[in-house]
């Protein structure tokens, strides 16, 4: 876990328990100990690892902290947040996506109204219920409403920053353990380096499919595996965000990495060319077609890929489908 994961795990107890009305100092605590560790350029994990008696040493982070940082580092989660999640619905942390939307007023609108989502909050607010709060009024009752759908998606998706951390974290993780991983790529948004992204897709080759999907469910940050197939391996993280694991023969490595690095309407492209030329481009390679023959001819790289296209290898930051092909023919 990076310091930026212990912090927001931090936040987030702080947030329950303000929302429980727990004590005010515990509270203060937690997010004071947040803003340190986001603060620090050294690593909390590294101290962990080479000397956790320091933990106390450091200024703001006391012996109850920096216990938890250990069990952190070393499980991926928190037993006292797995318990205040089971009390607290998982929608109600909705609420407090919205600006300005602090625990103690997610919890009068959850305690008064019943409120548990972001669409009853919506209800709730056209129904003229919440500016009747002690507290809202008309004002905020309309600047909720307006935010609402900013509150909808501001959980789907995170900075570019906070992804290249976490796959930094999968990566090490999957080849500290995984001794027949031959090769291993991050694809999707990240490697377009999006702004923002959505969920990370990482592509191994690997003889040993099984034993790379077991190191993988181990992942310290795990918290629910979603789909696990012969070839593709799907969890989510304490923070929501989606992994993919994908292994792929060494053959169709290139083909692969193309296809998941996107962008969608570059592969759409990608693919008509290819269909003009009698072609045909998949995850899976490049195929010669000839009737209801088809016979790879490319696709351990992604270079091969646009080659067979004569088009010289696109970098992965212009796949968007604005001018890159018009570029690579010129």
């Amino acid at each position: 876990m990076n310091n930026a994961q212990i912090a927001a795990t931090f936040e987030l107890l702080a947030d329950l328990l303000e929302f429980q009305s727990s004590n005010p100092f515990r509270i203060r605590s937690y997010r004071n100990s947040a803003r340190i560790i986001s603060d620090m350029s050294e690593s909390i994990a590294t101290i962990v690892v080479e000397s956790p008696q320091r933990l106390t040493k450091l200024d703001g982070i006391g012996k109850s902290i920096a216990e938890k940082c250990v069990t952190l580092v070393q499980t991926g989660g928190l037993p006292q947040l797995d318990e205040l999640r089971k009390k607290i619905p998982e929608t109600v942390l909705q609420l407090l996506r919205i600006p300005g939307m602090g625990p103690k007023k997610a919890a009068i609108l959850y305690q008064q109204l019943n409120v548990k989502s972001l669409d009853d909050l919506k209800m709730a607010c056209e129904s003229g219920q919440v500016r009747s709060l002690s507290g809202f009024g008309e004002k905020t009752e309309q600047t909720i409403l307006a935010n609402l759908e900013f509150a909808a998606t501001a959980g789907d998706r995170i900075y570019w920053s906070e992804a290249d951390a976490i796959a930094s974290d999968v990566r090490d993780f999957l080849l500290a353990g995984a001794a027949k991983i031959q090769k291993l790529e991050v694809a999707g948004s990240y490697r377009r380096c999006k702004e923002t992204i959505g969920d990370l897709d990482i592509l191994v080759v690997s003889p040993e499919s099984d034993g790379v999907m077991d190191r993988f469910a181990e992942f310290p940050s795990l918290r629910d595996t979603l789909v696990r197939g012969g070839t593709k391996m799907s969890i989510r993280l304490q923070s929501g965000l989606q992994v993919d694991l994908r292994v792929v023969p060494e053959e169709s490595f290139g083909a692969a990495l193309q296809y998941f690095t996107g962008s969608k309407e570059h592969n759409v492209e990608l693919r008509g060319r290819a269909k003009s030329r009698g072609l045909k481009i998949n995850e899976w390679g490049v195929y010669q077609i000839d009737g209801e023959q088809e016979t790879y001819i490319a696709g351990r790289t992604e270079e091969d890929v646009y080659r067979t296209l004569d088009l010289p290898w696109i970098p992965p930051e212009l796949r968007e489908f604005r001018q890159e092909f018009h570029w690579a023919e010129e």
